[in-house]
């Protein structure tokens, strides 16, 4: 767990242009610029102001002001949260308390939610609102420490049930791992009958030991590292449809996708042939819409016609109609 800390000054002008702009009944939000701690950009936070104009009975329409601090944390799945805050204001040489944080559990979507009296804060020198927030948060991420722990089985081979042989090269691992992360692998270990049901060993031939260990890496992690989805994304890709790992081969599209240039463009147009690849697709299309001028006068396309006719129909399709899916 690190503690960290971070500020904000948010700077509004022409507030009470600002103020008359809403319309009875109406209310506009405004929302500063996000920071964040530069050692742990993982968790981000962002001011907000909320200017309503309400009915009031006899008075009319009256205005009011809402202000709160919002942390923004994708990896946390914990919406309560016990960060440290201060918000306040500068004004005419003095710092003046808007709301502080308690001891108490708060919402990290509206921290410090509180409706306050903008013309006690606001500085009519200027028409300017100078705002100040001060936060000191403790990071625990939940998900990261699940990942790390899982990692430490896979690596230290915690209370392992099951082997998988690659040529000479053995990984031990968990079958409820595989299974729930690979239909494949389940229904091996629903039937009793079935040689990896009994011995808990798989022996997987026409992979290299590298895919393998990505394929356990991301079951493990939710992750695979770059340098390796690098030098073996297709195989990775290729054995992730074997094994029926949707979300993994969703990640190696997105990386492939991020690759394509005339080079890879054939051998990418082998891959969604062979194995359904939408995503994959997906960025071709965008590829041959870009650079169509080139593209389709080229020796590239006619291997593409020849090899691929129907592949390269819908690839003409996106670029006519111009169909961004």
């Amino acid at each position: 767990m690190n503690t960290i800390k971070c500020n904000k000054r948010w700077e509004i002008k022409n507030v009470m242009k600002i103020v008359d702009h809403v319309e009875n009944g109406g209310k506009l939000n405004l929302t500063s610029d996000r920071f964040f701690n530069s050692e742990h950009k993982s968790v981000e936070w962002e001011l907000c102001l909320e200017i309503k104009k309400e009915w009031a009975c006899r008075s009319g329409y009256s205005k009011f002001y809402n202000i709160w601090l919002r942390q923004i944390e994708p990896n946390s799945a914990n919406d309560l949260v016990n960060t440290q805050y201060r918000i306040y204001v500068y004004r005419s040489g003095v710092y003046k308390d808007i709301i502080s944080s308690t001891q108490k559990l708060e919402n990290r979507d509206k921290l410090g939610h509180t409706k306050f009296d903008l013309y006690d804060f606001y500085d009519s020198s200027d028409d300017c609102l100078y705002l100040h927030c001060d936060v000191e948060a403790d990071c625990y991420n939940s998900i990261i420490n699940l990942q790390n722990k899982l990692s430490n089985m896979l690596e230290g081979e915690i209370f392992t049930d099951c082997v998988i042989n690659i040529g000479e090269d053995s990984i031990k691992t968990h079958r409820c791992i595989l299974a729930n992360n690979s239909k494949v692998f389940q229904k091996m270990f629903e039937q009793n009958g079935m040689i990896e049901a009994q011995k808990g060993e798989v022996i997987i031939s026409d992979f290299y030991p590298e895919c393998v260990n990505a394929m356990l890496e991301f079951f493990y992690n939710g992750k695979i590292k770059k340098g390796t989805l690098e030098n073996h994304v297709e195989d990775i890709y290729a054995i992730a449809h074997k094994y029926q790992v949707d979300t993994l081969k969703y990640e190696c599209e997105i990386f492939m996708y991020n690759l394509i240039d005339d080079k890879k463009f054939l051998k990418y147009c082998d891959i969604i042939n062979l194995y359904d690849a939408p995503t994959l697709e997906k960025g071709c299309k965008i590829y041959v819409r870009i650079n169509k001028d080139r593209l389709l006068i080229s020796e590239l396309w006619k291997e593409v016609e020849n090899k691929y006719p129907q592949l390269a129909f819908r690839f003409l399709k996106s670029v006519i109609f111009d169909n961004k899916n």
